[in-house]
């Protein structure tokens, strides 16, 4: 029998790989139904195709092995006979005789050959028997349920199906949504145009698809559903236009009036590091690396089923304190607005003390929230403060705080900029507002000079482990110990140069010049 361990099951769903059959059988049934569906719904139907076809299989291999025997059938000469009692083994009547007991009355006995030559007798026509109350089937049965099969290994199969989906010509994605592209209704030149001068009036937008429908006269349509997903298209492929919704809300803004650090990753935020899998990641690293809300850490999977985060804490970097934006990272990202497609959103923080609302872009192709600059110089933010941001019912809305503290003085780490250009870290006392993480607080009084830092090395090559000596050795001065933890290194570093904190690791890790003594601490090898 077909599928009988459920290993196998697992396996083949875990490892299940989408086929031209596949995609030709989901094309066929969006032209059939004529309505747009998310891959959540294509994956279902792609369950069930499967569980049809397995299930055919496992009738076809039942079939060609023979029937399941039971006592009280009647099995003529050359039937083919299964036996579940006997490990599934088949064998094929070659003889019958009629039988006789003295309680059970008449019955007949048929003799069945096997595969290995050996012969054995069975009772058939035998209407009082226990294995004729038996029901078997196969152990994959249970198993063919599409909700579980949904819950267990949809992330899997969505991923999988979302991949082949792109490279099929006849369909297009809108948002989370397929459909055949050969359907749409043909959005003219004119409209888009018209669509344009409407968001130019409105500095760039946004405007939401059915508002903008109702302004180009595009609604009272038999299928306004279509229309709109029709005009969704057609402004997808216009570079004029970017979608800028959270997932399942289009709506659309002019490409010309976003923000620089919008459309160009800002200096500070650059890095070619890969984000790293969780999965089997030590604990405490795990645990170092977290406490850090470093969005080149943490690899996303926006198909998967994160953990809801409400509210959070996140400690500002400098590169996220100087570019004015916040981090995305498997945390943040359940509060921030999602989508499947749309590369940037338009969302508003609302000050939690003001009530002002705070513009603002997700940029998730490259893992950051901009938009913030002007509100930390209001706030006299430090790199180090503490941010706090929490969900509320609209998704486009997010709440931002600080934890409030009267102007008082503080000995903190303080950037000092030579003429030279070279850096200096100082123990300082300085005027703070707002609370603080105690390792990752800096003062910076000269912006420009660092400026000026970061763009003399914008197109140098210097190697990461120059880099760490010499903060090592700044940084070593405050510390009567001439220790360094890993966090005061990881902020301090960050002030020149973008660096995550698995690059950090991995150089304090792999070179002698640096020793770990515990507890994340290091100091410069006596070498």
């Amino acid at each position: 029998m077909a599928f009988k361990s459920k290993n196998n099951i697992a396996n083949y769903w875990k490892n299940l790989t989408i086929t031209q059959s596949d995609l030709n059988a989901l094309t066929n049934h969006l032209f059939e139904t004529e309505t747009p569906e998310q891959i959540d719904e294509l994956s279902e139907v792609l369950i069930n195709n499967r569980i049809e076809e397995m299930k055919a299989e496992e009738e076809l291999q039942q079939e060609e092995a023979g029937f399941i025997y039971y006592p009280k059938e009647e099995y003529p000469t050359g039937t083919k006979l299964i036996f579940p009692e006997s490990e599934w083994i088949s064998g094929v009547v070659s003889e019958q005789r009629e039988g006789h007991h003295p309680v059970h009355g008449k019955f007949t006995v048929i003799t069945v050959i096997f595969e290995d030559g050996t012969t054995k007798e069975f009772a058939s026509q035998l209407s009082n028997h226990p294995l004729n109350e038996k029901s078997y089937t196969s152990d994959s049965a249970g198993e063919l349920d599409p909700a579980a099969i949904m819950q267990e290994f949809g992330v899997q199969i969505k991923r999988q199906l979302a991949l082949s989906l792109q490279n099929q010509s006849e369909l297009v994605l809108i948002g989370h949504s397929w459909f055949p592209k050969s359907l749409l209704i043909d959005i003219g030149v004119g409209s888009l145009n018209i669509a344009e001068a409407i968001l130019d009036s409105m500095n760039g937008g946004p405007i939401g698809i059915s508002e903008l429908m109702k302004q180009l006269e595009l609604t009272g349509q038999d299928d306004n559903q279509l229309m709109a997903f029709s005009l969704n298209y057609a402004l997808q492929e216009d570079p004029r236009f970017d979608e800028v919704g959270s997932s399942g809300v289009f709506s659309w803004f002019l490409k010309r009036f976003e923000p620089k650090s919008v459309l160009e990753v800002p200096i500070y935020l650059k890095s070619d590091t890969q984000p790293l899998e969780r999965e089997n990641f030590d604990p405490e690293l795990e645990k170092l690396f977290t406490e850090l809300v470093d969005e080149h850490t943490w690899m996303i999977d926006p198909l998967e089923n994160y953990e809801p985060v409400k509210k959070l804490r996140i400690p500002l970097s400098y590169p996220h304190w100087r570019a004015g934006s916040l981090p995305i990272t498997p945390e943040t990202y359940t509060i921030f607005p999602s989508a499947l497609q749309s590369e940037r959103i338009k969302i508003d923080f609302i000050d939690e003390a003001s009530k002002e609302r705070i513009p603002a872009w997700v940029v998730r192709p490259h893992r950051y929230v901009t938009g913030l600059r002007e509100w930390y110089d209001k706030q006299n933010l430090i790199p180090g403060s503490i941010i706090e941001i929490a969900s509320t019912n609209n998704p486009g809305l997010i709440k931002i705080s600080i934890e409030r503290k009267r102007s008082n003085k503080e000995w903190i780490k303080t950037v000092l900029v030579g003429a030279d250009g070279g850096i200096v870290f100082a123990l300082l006392r300085q005027s703070i507002y707002a609370g603080f993480n105690d390792r990752m607080a800096i003062a910076i009084p000269d912006m420009k000079g660092l400026d000026q830092i970061w763009e003399n090395r914008a197109n140098k090559d210097i190697p990461l482990k120059n880099d760490v000596t010499r903060l090592m050795h700044e940084l070593s001065k405050l510390n009567n110990q001439a220790h360094v933890h890993f966090i005061d290194l990881y902020a301090g570093i960050n002030v020149i140069r973008r660096v995550s904190p698995q690059d950090l690791y991995i150089t304090l890790n792999d070179n002698e010049e640096y020793t770990h003594i515990g507890d994340n601490y290091y100091h410069l090898s006596a070498a």
